[in-house]
């Protein structure tokens, strides 16, 4: 028989000794954070889904725009929403992509998530190529432009007069004080491309805004027919040349208006030129009073 002492001492002792070798112990990491155990098998399979995601969605964005470049837009005489609108609308189609072409297990990995990142890679890769395909050296999409603003100027015998505040407004519209002299009017401007603008066909009409008045064509050849501009230019303000000029690369064109009476016209500005995969077309309209 033990006595009640002895008995306590024991359990003490036996509690102390339970104690020491719960602290000893080490448990399971994340076991009291509720954290799953790391399955190395499960974490490959699911980067191996994620990887043959990225690279099917890569692939069908370069696709679709090699297809839009070389099939859709040489059919076309310029840009037409179907261009984008129908890239962005293939984005539906990639869930049922993954279920046809990925196999098991790997596509019964794919969430929500996967989709949405699916979606924004498949728009930048298309954006991105498509980018590369219509811009130079590869492609040309973007027409000609008149770099600044327009001036015009009075070309009397050697001498040229210059109206030293006017330059063209927002709204296209000038003014021209011929200050009593029956000198030739002569339009000044510089024309900017994202390739050679001196190689881009020019046209340019005037309507007097008067009974039975027809369009009078004053210029229909290249740029570079018209850059016999730089004693005008050189005449003109500091100011006035950097608004005129924008680029070093930009190309001058002086075009003979001829002996303007007073009153209003209308100029038409086309330029154009041979892009690829289609011709590139910019028309710019101004107003000129004549007083």
């Amino acid at each position: 028989m033990v006595d009640i002492s002895t008995a306590m001492q024991a359990a003490r002792a036996e509690n102390r000794r339970n104690k020491g070798d719960r602290g000893d112990r080490k448990g399971k990491p994340g076991g009291k954070l509720g954290v799953e155990n790391f399955d190395p098998k499960d974490h490959v399979e699911k980067e191996v889904a994620d990887t043959i995601s990225m690279w099917l969605v890569i692939a069908f964005g370069v696709l679709i725009a090699v297809i839009m470049r070389y099939v859709m837009m040489p059919g076309m005489e310029g840009p037409k929403s179907v261009l984008w609108f129908l890239p962005l609308t293939l984005v539906v189609i990639l869930p049922s992509l993954h279920r046809v072409l990925v196999p098991e297990p790997y596509k019964s990995r794919y969430t929500f998530g996967n989709w949405f990142r699916a979606a924004m890679l498949f728009i930048f890769t298309w954006l991105a190529l498509s980018f590369i395909l219509v811009n130079p050296p590869i492609g040309d999409i973007g027409a000609p432009d008149i770099a600044g603003k327009m001036t015009v100027v009075i070309v009397d015998g050697e001498d040229i007069l210059i109206d030293s505040d006017n330059l063209t407004s927002m709204k296209n519209s000038f003014i021209l004080d011929r200050n009593g002299s029956s000198g030739d009017a002569w339009m000044i401007f510089y024309v900017n491309d994202n390739t050679d603008p001196s190689v881009a066909t020019i046209n340019l009409t005037s309507l007097f805004n008067a009974p039975n008045e027809t369009p009078k064509e004053l210029a229909g050849e290249t740029v570079g027919d018209y850059s016999n501009c730089t004693s005008i230019v050189d005449g003109l303000r500091e100011s006035q040349q950097n608004a005129i000029q924008k680029h070093e690369y930009d190309v001058c064109a002086a075009i003979n208006l001829g002996v303007l009476e007073a009153g209003d016209y209308h100029l038409t500005v086309t330029l154009t030129e041979d892009g690829d995969p289609w011709v590139n077309t910019r028309v710019i309209e101004y107003d000129l009073t004549v007083v």
